[in-house]
Order: structure tokens, then C-alpha cells, then sequence
């Protein structure tokens, strides 16, 4: 597997915050991000392997292995995962604890194959890439196929209490997948914050940018 393609963006002398896309687009998931938080973060936004610019395959733990290089090259960060990207977050988080100081964990699920059967059955089907193949930027059916595999095997029960830093677990009111797993996601979290958005639904930092950004932005203050 090659470096990860990566967009950087703010000032370098201010904390880094790396963000890590969901499924569907890559780095591009933050440009409102790139645009609200410049002030305030050092952003590192890779195209996780598979998607994107960066080489695959697609899976979880090569893109633990391949960011975990991002966080201890600019140690200490904060982490942001979103969706897929939460997993990813959630593991690094457990793994490098002396190398992150928050962690922010959006629309995240404790174990997919339980709380999202229909939607991983409709994405392994030939209607699902489709819909993929216009707005994700997964080169080829067989890699969404990889990604949904992961996705159903993933389950953050045995990262989420060894994760030391502090956490904010935050979803759309209106994301059904992911809402009723706020409460036990932070049960299992050592230090964890909640929040629920009214009137947002899944894409949270795509859709409601401005109360991402604002959350954010008040969430990571409390670090400084």
C-alpha cells in the first residue's frame, strides 16, 4: 500500500485535527470544514486506502495502519471520524493514546451488521452501486463490496473502553441507523460528551455544517 493522498489546510502552528471520511466521498466529505475551521485547526484529511487518490485495498485496519503514521507525525491531534471513519478513529484512539487528545466519533454504529442489516444488503446489491458509483469516490463495484464486508464485521465494543481521551459521540436526530447507539457508545467510553442534532440526519458535517463546525469548534476549545 502507497501514502495516503492527503489534503492539509490551516495553520501549522495551530492543533492539528484529523479528519477521516465516511464511505461514500473521500477527503472532499471536510470541504466545509476546510473553509470554517481553517482559523482555528491545522486540518489533515486523508483519502483513506481504496478511496479516492490513495491505493487500496479497502479495509479498516489498513487504514489504521496508514493513518496511524498521520497521528505520530503530528502528535499530539485530534481525531475526527465520521461513519467508516469512526471505526477508524475509535481504533487509532485505543491504539495511540499518547498521541491523541480528543477524539470526535460522528455517526458512528457499535456493530453495523446489527442496527444496519437492510442498508449492507442493498449496498452488496447491483442497485446499491449504483447509487454508490454517483456519489462516492470507491473506484469499482469489488472495492464497495470490500468496504460493505468491512463495514459488517466492524464492532467498536472492544476499542471503545480503551479509549482514554476525551470523546464526543454526536448524530443526527433523524439518522435512525446510528441514534439508538448513541447511549451505548458512550456507556462503553471512558470519558464520553453526546450530542443529538435536531433536524439532521446522517451527514451531518456535509448537511448541517455550520452545527458541526460550531460543536466542534466548542467541543475541541475545552482542550486548549
Amino acid at each position: 500500500m502507497g501514502e495516503l493522498y492527503t489534503e492539509i489546510h490551516g495553520d501549522p502552528a495551530c492543533p492539528t485535527l484529523i479528519l477521516l471520511h465516511g464511505g461514500g466521498a473521500a477527503s472532499r466529505t471536510w470541504k466545509h470544514q476546510f473553509s470554517g475551521l481553517a482559523d482555528r485547526f491545522h486540518m489533515v484529511a486523508p483519502d483513506l486506502p481504496g478511496f479516492g487518490r490513495s491505493p487500496g485495498p479497502v479495509s479498516i485496519e489498513s487504514s489504521v495502519a496508514a493513518v496511524s503514521q498521520l497521528v505520530r507525525r503530528y502528535s499530539p491531534v485530534h481525531l475526527c471520524g465520521f461513519s467508516l471513519g469512526a471505526f477508524v478513529a475509535a481504533q487509532l484512539a485505543a491504539e495511540e493514546p499518547e498521541h491523541v487528545s480528543r477524539v470526535i466519533l460522528c455517526g458512528a454504529n457499535l456493530k453495523p451488521a446489527d442496527s444496519e442489516p437492510r442498508q449492507i444488503r442493498f449496498f452488496k446489491s447491483r442497485r446499491g452501486w449504483w447509487l454508490m458509483k454517483a456519489l462516492s469516490d470507491l473506484p469499482d463495484r469489488p472495492a464497495l463490496l470490500e468496504m460493505v464486508d468491512e463495514v459488517e464485521q466492524a464492532d467498536l465494543t472492544g476499542a471503545l473502553p480503551r479509549i482514554q481521551a476525551p470523546t464526543l459521540v454526536l448524530c443526527g436526530r433523524r439518522d435512525s441507523a446510528c441514534r439508538s447507539d448513541v447511549s451505548p457508545i458512550s456507556e462503553l467510553l471512558p470519558h464520553a460528551t453526546s450530542v443529538v442534532v435536531p433536524y439532521a440526519g446522517h451527514s451531518l458535517p456535509i448537511t448541517r455544517p455550520g452545527v458541526f463546525n460550531t460543536i466542534v469548534r466548542g467541543f475541541l476549545a475545552s482542550a486548549d
